[in-house]
């Protein structure tokens, strides 16, 4: 055969291969297991999160998440603030719609081509409470929801402790119930990656706690706009972490104090970071006295240092918030925001009150 007939041949054979391959999979993906539970450690938030990943998504009409045999609630999958992205999910499902015992999810997607795909889930609605202190001891851990609740992207443990699977936009783990009020939090993190990106709502990147924190709201203070999930992320108490300029990500990080309420953050001095390198950190919230306004007053004290050196008997930093509406009440967020990062063992002890 002619060289160019020989490669004509070819070409028309690859072509004609990649006319009749497979279509890509479909799939309904659930993290964190086919069966959760909610409720055993107490009130934490309004919603338990459910969360997974569709494919392919362009091929996606509708997705939907129902309970038992109720009504159908439209779910986002396309990239967004909480949703990482595109055929990512997170259904806010409502702890109070939940019966004691076995609640059945139902995730349904639908395709252009009028196939549908379904997946279903067990949650497991148990009632129980999270008293202070609390101690948590990642390798004692086999499953985190026995620790805390997931409330924003995929997680799991490693060597560290617990770790971001999946970077993006405030990556969320709740600890504790929305009675808390007054206590310190010790842990310690290992920062594998920053990445070199945010997305343009996000600004820099972070790392640290949130404190006070009660779940995802539509309106609050803020008037936040309604979705599926939840986005309204404040009121809370204030958020302690170190926090990198956008774009910045090859630069030493700020210690910043993030109020509960509105974006006037104050940056509060640099402090280098190494990757896989262990810091300990430590936020504390002490209810003062309430302003002749009858206003909130809560100071907030911040420290960081490396996990090898001893414990520093001095604050980073103290911030007096002042607030209306900023949470007085609430558990512990760990957070994430474009990091991947390792969080080591916690613990979570109560602090009198200052009086």
């Amino acid at each position: 055969m002619r060289p160019h007939l020989f490669a004509a041949a070819i070409v028309g054979l690859l072509l004609c291969a990649n006319s009749t391959s497979a279509p890509p999979a479909r799939e309904i993906e659930i993290w964190h297991g086919e069966v959760q539970k909610v409720g055993h450690l107490g009130d934490t938030q309004d919603d338990f999160n459910l969360m997974g990943r569709v494919r392919p998504w362009r091929e996606l009409d509708t997705l939907t998440w129902r309970l038992e045999k109720r009504s159908e609630t439209p779910l986002s999958f396309r990239a967004f603030r909480r949703l990482v992205d595109d055929g990512d999910f997170n259904a806010d499902i409502p702890i109070a719609a939940l019966q004691p015992g076995p609640n059945r999810i139902t995730i349904t997607a639908r395709f252009k081509d009028g196939q549908t795909l379904t997946r279903t889930v067990t949650v497991v609605k148990r009632s129980g409470s999270r008293p202070l202190p609390v101690t948590i001891r990642w390798k004692e851990v086999r499953d985190p929801q026995d620790a805390g609740q997931y409330v924003d992207g995929k997680w799991g443990l490693d060597e560290y402790g617990l770790r971001t699977l999946q970077t993006g936009y405030d990556r969320v783990f709740l600890i504790g119930e929305r009675s808390w009020q007054d206590y310190e939090v010790r842990t310690s993190i290992v920062l594998h990656q920053v990445a070199p990106e945010t997305s343009p709502i996000s600004g820099g990147n972070g790392v640290g706690i949130i404190l006070r924190f009660a779940g995802h709201v539509t309106g609050g203070p803020r008037h936040f706009a309604s979705g599926q999930p939840k986005w309204g992320y404040q009121p809370f108490g204030s958020i302690g972490w170190l926090r990198w300029n956008k774009g910045g990500a090859d630069q030493p990080p700020n210690q910043q104090f993030y109020p509960g309420v509105g974006d006037g953050a104050t940056n509060l001095g640099p402090y280098p970071v190494r990757l896989e390198y262990p810091y300990a950190l430590v936020y504390r919230c002490e209810t003062l006295p309430d302003s002749p306004q009858g206003y909130g007053v809560t100071r907030y004290s911040f420290k960081i240092w490396p996990a090898e050196a001893p414990d520093p008997r001095e604050w980073s930093w103290q911030r007096t918030q002042t607030s209306a509406d900023a949470l007085r009440r609430g558990g512990v967020a760990l957070l994430a925001h474009h990091v991947d990062v390792s969080f080591g063992d916690i613990e979570i002890r109560p602090v009198a009150a200052a009086r």
